[in-house]
């Protein structure tokens, strides 16, 4: 749900985030003296196989050896360089060579379901080759960042199966994970990728609490803890500002109390409420038009069993335009919080954009209009292909069944078809979840 409405600046010397599993120091010299550094203390480190998680986070369960602190300085978090003085610089060639390596594998997973995907890809590639060689110069971790996972839909009736992560979420995670680590096979400082949680953000506006809002975000974690998906990092609004007398840690009843002095913080030292001219950005700013146009359709259906009708109306519609309009003002202080945030780091997106500015990133394999998890619910088909679409559409469907994790409605799954004439044959088409790697495509018994 976030809204991406920043510019990725490629002339910025690049500071890798510190969201790193723990490992000795290394030379840190070529850190620039006007960033600060966070001490370890603000950076929770995790056993390996693990997830880095932004300082402030809370621990994903009692197996973890450390617990989060809860720090809201906005301040860059630079990791340990990866270095090596005695090491010869790599050439310039072969700078261009790898950074163009690792574009075209973050490109495949581009937001392809428009025919315009090469044209895009083109735009904004020498911006992003910028950003990119840099890291690949100082021969350190890419570091990317993406504002996104914000809460389940409020349309409860047709599009997800509850209020928290579920298979669509767990696939979403997997498929970035293994975009850092198929860079990481040929790029030895590999590459990281920092989720950033919007959902405070928006959620008054949609109906959500914040109380659904950090039980969202706590499941994610766990999720990306229990998978070892340690090619990611999580950060929340509270990371972004700086609000005083935290408590040391934040658990979910501190942090809703103080959900409303994120946002207040949020708006007041990025907001642009006096200065935008919204209309006039959505008139004249191909980015923000998309978003706007975005954020138009998914409200119309996210709060239409809430606020408005199935068939909708004029007033209805009306309402639903300037939620949009709303959405898009905090977006832009929400933009400017992430830039100062991670003003190094490379910029996806979950939107449709003119891909001059940032990358737009499928979570989903699909070509459906259905690639954010948390607005759709997935199902796994006999063959091992995975559809996204509505729940309400897998529900219809006589051939597919519900399956449970953990107690909760996760995805919907293929009935294998019966074939009496085979006989003896008891075993499934589709092989067991925990036989193969999530994300990959399944394969059938043999």
């Amino acid at each position: 749900m976030s809204t991406d409405i920043d510019h990725q600046n490629p002339s910025e010397v690049l500071h890798p985030v510190g969201l790193v599993k723990a490992e000795p120091a290394a030379n840190t010299t070529d850190v620039s003296p006007d960033v600060m550094s966070v001490s370890e203390s603000n950076i929770l480190k995790l056993q390996t196989p693990a997830v880095a998680i932004a300082a402030s986070d809370v621990s994903l369960d009692d197996t973890m050896s450390t617990r989060s602190s809860s720090s809201s300085i906005p301040t860059e978090m630079t990791g340990p360089s990866t270095t090596d003085d005695n090491m010869e610089s790599p050439s310039e060639n072969k700078v261009l060579e790898t950074s163009n390596r690792i574009l075209d594998v973050i490109l495949e997973y581009s937001l392809n379901k428009f025919n315009s995907t090469a044209e895009l890809h083109n735009a904004g590639r020498p911006k992003f080759l910028a950003v990119i060689s840099r890291f690949v110069r100082a021969r350190q971790k890419v570091a990317m960042c993406l504002p996104a996972f914000p809460f389940k839909s409020a349309n409860k009736v047709e599009k997800v199966l509850g209020t928290l992560p579920d298979k669509a979420e767990e696939l979403a995670l997997g498929r970035l994970n293994s975009m850092c680590a198929t860079i990481g096979q040929f790029y030895e400082p590999g590459a990281e990728l920092t989720i950033i949680s919007d959902g405070l953000v928006y959620n008054d506006l949609l109906g959500i609490s914040d109380q659904d809002t950090w039980r969202y975000g706590s499941a994610l974690r766990t999720m990306a803890e229990r998978k070892a998906f340690s090619h990611l990092a999580f950060s929340r609004l509270q990371d972004l500002v700086a609000v005083k007398n935290l408590p040391d840690e934040l658990v979910e009843l501190t942090y809703v109390a103080n959900a409303t002095n994120f946002r207040r913080t949020l708006f007041n030292v990025h907001g642009r409420d006096g200065d935008i001219d919204i209309d006039h950005e959505i008139a004249t700013n191909p980015d923000t038009l998309m978003t706007y146009k975005g954020y138009s359709r998914f409200l119309k259906s996210d709060l239409q069993y809430i606020f408005g009708s199935p068939t909708g109306g004029v007033r209805y519609r009306k309402d639903v335009k300037y939620l949009a309009k709303q959405m898009l003002v905090r977006g832009y202080a929400f933009a400017g919080a992430v830039k100062a945030r991670f003003p190094n780091h490379l910029r996806l997106s979950i939107h449709q954009s003119t891909g001059e500015h940032k990358i737009s990133i499928s979570l989903l394999n699909t070509k459906s209009g259905f690639t954010t998890p948390w607005h759709c619910t997935v199902a796994l088909m006999a063959d091992g292909e995975w559809l996204s679409a509505l729940m309400s559409d897998f529900k219809a469907d006589r051939l597919l069944e519900l399956v449970e994790e953990d107690g909760r409605p996760s995805y919907f799954r293929e009935v294998p078809r019966q074939r009496p004439y085979l006989k003896g044959n008891t075993k499934s088409l589709i092989v067991d979840e925990e036989e193969r790697p999530v994300g990959c495509r399944a394969t059938t018994h043999a």
